[in-house]
């Protein structure tokens, strides 16, 4: 008799087959550090996923110590837009996507102009960072650092709050003695000067603070002398509306009528010349590379000066070259409300809003430098132009920076 008990069947072990260790496993944490520090920041949130290990490392400050010693260091640049009833500015970063040469070209005649073949990705950076920007920025940025000082326009503030742009989060620093909207900073020496936002005559003693970034400490410096009657009362017409730039050591306050010279060492101050709207014609934005100052006029015009006039003021001269990006009738500079304008891996990057209705897009162009005529001259050539993209319906302003991470 055939018995009708069935044997179960055995289930047979699933051979795990265990991954060898990581050849980073075996390493001291000095020598991962300095492998990663060479790998692009922008794939650094990735790489913190692989391991407990390497998020550790990725978020320390250690690697971006040995990013800056070995000269691995990128340029990260940040849009800030002020939206419709927000208090705060909201912040974005651009990040450069990989090159890709399938990318639609645009139909056209021989005015258009090659769009940029990799463009950037906009990132969101979480309002719970940036809700310390404020509704008009006064910043300047050091390293990785952005320091965001006093208040918007008739919102005074002595508030100063950094920005870390490698963790982006923010933290307090000292307070400034005087409480300013809308002032005017330049970085000079490991220094920001900040100049104006306050009453010339009440804090005449204070209308400059100093800034020292090494020490943390400000430091108090006065206005024009009381005998300085026009000066003074020519800074008190325009206490919101001059611009600050630093050459060879000085800082050069330039209105719409009028340019001074300031000596940090000994405080002097020096009237320079007349101006006039073929000198400056209202500077938008400002930047520097190489001892060169670079900037864009409210027409459109992108200046530059590596030398200064016989009285000592600073020369502007127009980059060469750049007309037809300019002129182009509805997408040109000469359009644009807004500017901004940033220097990023050797070459000059120009936004502008060409749009009248403030919708959510911010035209760009990179641009390639030349100098030529034994340094005379500087010849600018237009790389690319493109349009970025922010997930927001408008905008009412907009402005750039770049920090080195």
């Amino acid at each position: 008799m055939i018995s009708g008990r069935v044997e179960p069947t055995k289930k047979k072990k699933k051979n795990t087959v265990r991954e060898p260790p990581s050849m980073f496993s075996s390493l001291p944490d000095e020598i991962v550090e300095n492998i990663l520090a060479r790998v692009s920041r922008w794939k650094y949130p990735s790489l913190s996923l692989v391991s407990k290990r390497f998020h550790t490392l990725l978020s320390s400050k250690e690697i971006y110590k040995i990013r800056s010693q070995i000269e691995a260091t990128e340029t990260c640049i940040y849009v800030l837009l002020k939206l419709p009833d927000h208090p705060s500015a909201s912040c974005f970063s651009l990040r450069p996507k990989p090159n890709n040469q399938n990318r639609t070209k645009r139909r056209g005649g021989k005015n258009r102009f090659k769009r940029n073949s990799s463009g950037f990705s906009v990132v969101p950076i979480p309002s719970y960072s940036t809700n310390s920007f404020p509704e008009i920025l006064c910043m300047e940025t050091f390293g990785s650092d952005m320091y965001i000082i006093g208040g918007p326009d008739k919102e005074p503030s002595s508030s100063v709050r950094i920005f870390d742009c490698r963790s982006h989060t923010s933290r307090d620093a000292p307070n400034m003695t005087v409480a300013r909207e809308d002032a005017s900073t330049v970085l000079v020496d490991e220094k920001i000067y900040v100049m104006g936002g306050c009453d010339i005559d009440k804090y005449n003693a204070n209308w400059i603070e100093v800034f020292d970034l090494k020490t943390q400490s400000w430091t108090s410096l006065p206005g024009p002398g009381a005998d300085d009657v026009e000066l003074r009362n020519h800074l008190r017409k325009y206490s919101e509306y001059f611009k600050v730039n630093e050459f060879k050591g000085k800082l050069y306050v330039a209105t719409d009528e009028k340019e001074f010279s300031y000596e940090p060492n000994n405080g002097a101050w020096k009237f320079v010349r007349e101006t006039s709207s073929a000198i400056t014609d209202s500077m938008e934005v400002s930047c520097d590379m190489r001892n060169v100052i670079y900037s864009c006029t409210d027409s459109g015009y992108l200046m530059w000066s590596a030398s200064e006039t016989e009285n000592e003021g600073i020369e502007w001269r127009e980059i060469k070259g750049l007309r037809k990006l300019r002129e182009h009738p509805t997408r040109g500079l000469k359009t644009g409300s807004d500017f901004g304008l940033v220097v990023s891996g050797g070459q000059l990057l120009v936004m502008w809003d060409p749009y009248i209705n403030r919708s959510n897009k911010i035209r760009y162009a990179k641009i390639s430098l030349e100098s030529r005529c034994n340094g005379r001259e500087l010849w600018g050539k237009v790389e690319c132009v493109d349009v970025l993209t922010f997930p927001v319906e408008s905008y009412e302003w907009f402005g750039c920076v770049a920090a080195s991470v």
